[in-house]
């Protein structure tokens, strides 16, 4: 279903042929919900709806001096699995807009939340019972759990798989991070079940983004909820996800069960958590597709030596949601250069650069939301800031604060992760 999509989005969408004889190659991930549905006749077999509702492909994420200069306009990250994150967040807010706007409109995904007569506010909505969310992607994740597949398409093309130098683009801006406390990127294969960050080129500068293992490894600890819907919308065990799907040769049962399972690197860190009661922790399940699955068109050629010979990795982002255009109910579709839309300059001053992804526009429409929620008497902490407020403001509202002590424990006890100097701040 998802490659079917894209199958069908506009030539701009996808990587080119070119006349030299190269291709352009990228990953591709999509995001699905799914719900159990009983027949008609009562028969105790069960069907299951199934919706994609994100897609999107990309490799791209930025260096960390870059950041100050985003102004919530430009997205930081954008590998496919990341933007298909944040177009679930998007889609449920959508979702959530056509709940208020229409009162006639019931969500098959979303339910309201009655009040628990305590007085304390909480999210007014949830993902409704059974509901689930699945990841499928084309590609294995960056980072931990896909060092093994890494050491063997290099050792089959002949390439030096002796350890890599850790940080190499350090010394091309020493004074963005402290570089003796930066995770490595793709260097160092010997050195397995560390955080790592997104790699990149040696003779680029540092990013300081984690690796796609790491950022779905703490929506394990955290839901998929992001700011601003986890204002929203409550963590309960549906906003989880509960499947990753993956092509067979995507998969190294050691990488996966060491990077995101109980059994690996996380073994002390969940029993900690659990004994401390600082939050749920929902694992999700590994599927692979057999191999007569059919494959992703634009895909990275397992041999190196290939890849060198006959392609490129693009660099475009494609993004596509359903119904993103909230009550009016049609997809959103769009294509993404250095985190912004093709056709603008990535640091110009132009608000219509920014993606509907990104940081500014993505909490441009959480406050509309939230004043049709203050409408109703449903008021969401954070949103009761009137006059002028700060992005970093509103993301740090006390009841987000449990969320950010287990997600900073869980990086403290896998090594620690070192404090950006430069940060994407902005007023509203």
């Amino acid at each position: 279903m998802a490659l079917d999509i894209f199958d069908a989005l506009p030539q701009k969408c996808k990587p080119r042929r070119l006349a030299s004889g190269q291709r352009e190659w990228t990953p591709l991930s999509a995001v699905a919900v799914s719900r159990p549905l009983r027949l008609e006749d009562d028969s105790p077999e069960q069907q299951q709806q199934l919706k994609v509702v994100s897609l999107a492909t990309g490799t791209k994420s930025l260096s960390v001096s870059a950041l100050s200069k985003c102004k919530g306009l430009v997205l930081h990250d954008c590998h496919a699995e990341i933007l298909a994150f944040r177009g679930l967040n998007h889609w449920l807010l959508c979702e959530i807009e056509r709940i208020l706007q229409n009162e006639g409109f019931i969500s098959e995904w979303i339910e309201t939340v009655a009040s628990n007569g305590t007085g304390e506010i909480s999210p007014p909505f949830r993902l409704c019972r059974g509901v689930e969310i699945a990841l499928f992607s084309t590609e294995a994740p960056c980072g931990d759990a896909s060092m093994e597949l890494l050491m063997a398409s290099a050792q089959a093309s002949g390439a030096d798989v002796r350890p890599w130098p850790t940080s190499s683009s350090a010394s091309h801006d020493a004074s963005s991070e402290n570089s003796s406390a930066l995770p490595p990127g793709r260097g160092y294969f010997s050195n397995l079940g560390v955080l790592r960050r997104k790699p990149a080129r040696a003779d680029a500068e540092v990013s300081m983004s984690r690796s796609c293992t790491d950022k779905i490894m703490l929506r394990q600890f955290a839901s998929l909820l992001q700011f601003p819907v986890d204002l929203f919308v409550q963590p309960s065990k549906e906003a989880f996800l509960s499947r990753l799907v993956l092509y067979e040769d995507q998969y190294n049962e050691f990488g996966y069960k060491r990077a995101f399972s109980a059994d690996g690197r996380l073994r002390d860190v969940v029993a900690e958590v659990q004994r401390e009661d600082e939050g749920n922790v929902v694992f999700f399940e590994v599927e692979r597709l057999t191999p007569e699955f059919r494959r992703f068109e634009f895909e990275k050629s397992m041999s190196l030596e290939t890849v060198a010979a006959r392609s490129r990795v693009t660099n475009i982002s494609t993004i596509w949601i359903a119904d993103g255009n909230g009550l009016g109910g049609q997809d959103t579709v769009e294509v993404l250069v250095n985190g912004v839309k093709q056709g603008y300059k990535q640091f110009d001053q132009k608000v219509g650069k920014g993606s509907v992804l990104c940081r500014f526009k993505i909490v441009q429409k959480a406050l509309g939301i939230a004043e049709a929620l203050r409408g109703k008497g449903m008021v969401p902490e954070s949103t009761g800031e009137t006059g002028k407020v700060m992005y970093s403001e509103l993301k740090a509202t006390p009841s987000r604060s449990r969320k950010k002590i287990v997600k900073d424990f869980v990086l403290d006890r896998l090594g620690g992760w070192p404090k950006k100097q430069f940060e994407d701040d902005f007023q509203f």
